[in-house]
């Protein structure tokens, strides 16, 4: 019996590749492996989303774009009834759902996993309620925000993932902490802290590199981690804290575990989402456990325990 086809989205503006020569490859894998397939390709914000959402009679959403674009069809997925897996080919300039989740951002080893060796599997993502935003990797207000918004296009093409780089040493030097009132699960929280992250990927898969412990995208909740500090100086014994996964008994850094939270400060911190600047405090998070199906590599689906189904296209 035939497997119904695949709908496939790619982005022509993400990341710094040739995008004429990556459309040609997946197309002719694809065309190789006799795999039908519906190619639509991105104009402008909520393409993705959209056709994600409206996604019907397809056996997978393979998805090509930096993490933007993986996110706005993975919010589209999330928001379709249908139980179809989203498998996505790293194209953008950080990809670091990718390779959180240790997805290849080759092109090549990214199909091979989408139609063969990879596994379905459910994660769970965040939900700001106000704005009415997915995402998949962490909510940031603070630095890391400020890194973002600084890391524009014309940055981002001249320099790639070192942009970020220099927009985030540049704002070592700008750091100031405000006043931040957090509600966790029904209990508030007050702090001077000049960073929060409500995280739900807190680490990238097989390099032991970890934003704090015990943080997982499968378990139910969210982490959120408070940092204060007042200089550059601080905010390297901070990372060098986290390095080290020294994570606790510091007044500089603080955890919580929850399932909703909201984020207050004054003056306002500014907000990104999954690498995207989209606004400022005040906001509001709630989890979405199970909220999404991905094609991630066997291993990774093994190693955290997971359950899984074998992808739409495995030969196994």
């Amino acid at each position: 019996m035939e497997k119904p086809p695949v709908l496939l989205i790619l982005n022509p503006v993400s990341g710094q590749g040739d995008y004429a020569a990556i459309k040609t490859e997946v197309e002719e894998t694809l065309q190789e492996r006799r795999v039908d397939y519906v190619l639509r390709e991105t104009e402008g914000e909520g393409d993705a989303l959209r056709w994600a959402r409206e996604a019907k009679d397809f056996s997978l959403v393979l998805v090509g774009g930096g993490d933007g674009t993986i996110m706005e069809a993975m919010s589209g997925m999330i928001e379709n009834p249908r139980p179809i897996p989203l498998a996505q080919l790293g194209m953008g300039t950080a990809n670091l759902l990718a390779r959180a989740l240790a997805i290849p951002t080759k092109i090549g080893a990214g199909l091979d996993l989408a139609l063969e060796s990879g596994v379905s599997t459910q994660m769970d993502v965040g939900y700001l309620t106000q704005q009415q935003r997915y995402f998949a990797l962490v909510a940031g207000s603070g630095w890391d925000a400020r890194m973002i918004q600084d890391a524009n296009r014309e940055l981002k093409n001249r320099l790639g993932f070192l942009a970020y780089v220099w927009t985030g040493l540049v704002n070592l030097f700008r750091l100031n902490n405000a006043n931040v009132t957090l509600e966790i699960d029904g209990q508030e929280h007050s702090f001077r802290a000049h960073t929060v992250e409500v995280i739900n990927v807190g680490e990238i898969y097989g390099t032991g590199i970890a934003l704090g412990e015990d943080m997982s995208p499968h378990d139910g909740n969210l982490n959120v981690a408070i940092a204060s500090s007042h200089s550059a100086w601080g905010l390297f014994k901070l990372a060098f804290r986290i390095f080290t996964k020294h994570y606790r008994n510091s007044t500089s850094l603080q955890y919580f575990t929850a399932s909703r939270i909201s984020v207050d400060a004054e003056p306002p911190l500014p907000l990104q989402i999954d690498g995207e600047a989209i606004g400022q405090t005040p906001y509001e998070i709630e989890v979405v456990p199970n909220g999404v199906r991905l094609i991630v590599p066997r291993e990774y689906a093994e190693t955290k325990k997971l359950e899984f189904e074998s992808n739409p296209f495995s030969s196994s």
